[in-house]
């Protein structure tokens, strides 16, 4: 069987069939895999189910497999290298401060000095409706942006820091906060495997623009995310059980859905993958 390429959404998302992930990957099936991630930013493998070791071993794929910042609150029971992503606190309870997590456009763990290359999910447990998530690819937003935009972007550094300025600090995530000091990034940024530029800003973690005026840093970085959120760069992924996608960080944003209230359990097995060298 070979390698086939879907796509699920035109500017970003595609499937990968023919290829079974829960066994080791020939080369030749990697590197089309490897390329049809590259393509579209989002890929997602169905129907099958994966062992911790199994997503492990998927993920060093990628790259090597990096500790979350919140690793020791959401550890996987027999896996160091995952946590568990659920809405549910440890007395079994719809916990809403984990139902919101993740509803504003974000991209994961790039308020590190090197930020991470991707992020790989499995569902575990999914709820009848509700709790998709929504990419958008930051190549095109910055190859379709206006030339006066673009302009007033180049050069600049963008400062980062676990919950930005959103709050999120204040009770749990406050230890979550003072392992991330501040860091700055390119706001038109290389990929590492690509060389493509994109915009790498996000409302959730990013903090303001290095050498600006607060105010006018927010302004800027709001007509920024004005921009890059515009439904032509997006896709809907609907969650389905036996489901494993990785994203990569470098080139989107994403965040979930919140018209439905997840009355119903959301567990996940998560994979972050570093930029750093093997």
């Amino acid at each position: 069987m070979s390698v086939e390429v879907r796509k699920l959404g035109e500017p970003i998302l595609a499937e990968v069939a023919g290829v079974d992930v829960t066994k080791d990957i020939s080369d030749d099936d990697w590197a089309a895999v490897h390329q049809a991630f590259l393509d579209n930013c989002v890929v997602v493998f169905r129907d099958q189910a994966l062992t911790p070791d199994q997503m492990v071993r998927l993920a060093n794929r990628f790259g090597p497999v990096e500790a979350h910042i919140t690793s020791a609150k959401y550890k996987h029971p027999e896996c160091d290298d995952l946590i568990i992503i659920t809405n549910r606190n440890d007395k079994g309870e719809i916990d809403p401060f984990e139902s919101a997590r993740g509803g504003r456009w974000h991209t994961d763990m790039c308020y590190q000095e090197i930020p991470s290359k991707a992020t790989m999910l499995h569902t575990l447990e999914i709820p009848d409706a509700g709790g998709d998530t929504i990419f958008a690819n930051l190549y095109l937003a910055l190859e379709t942006m206006p030339a006066s935009l673009r302009t007033r972007l180049e050069g600049l550094r963008a400062t980062f820091r676990l919950g930005g300025n959103t709050g999120r600090g204040q009770g749990r995530a406050d230890k979550e906060r003072k392992n991330a000091p501040l860091v700055d990034h390119p706001i038109l940024r290389a990929h590492t495997d690509t060389g493509r530029l994109s915009v790498f800003v996000n409302q959730v973690h990013t903090v303001g623009i290095v050498g600006m005026d607060h105010d006018e840093a927010q302004a800027l970085l709001q007509e920024v995310y004005d921009w890059c959120e515009r439904p032509e760069f997006q896709a809907r992924h609907e969650w389905r059980m036996g489901d494993t996608v990785i994203w990569d960080n470098r080139c989107s944003i994403h965040r979930a859905t919140g018209e439905n209230p997840l009355r119903q359990t959301r567990r996940l097995m998560r994979a972050t993958i570093s930029d750093r060298p093997n």
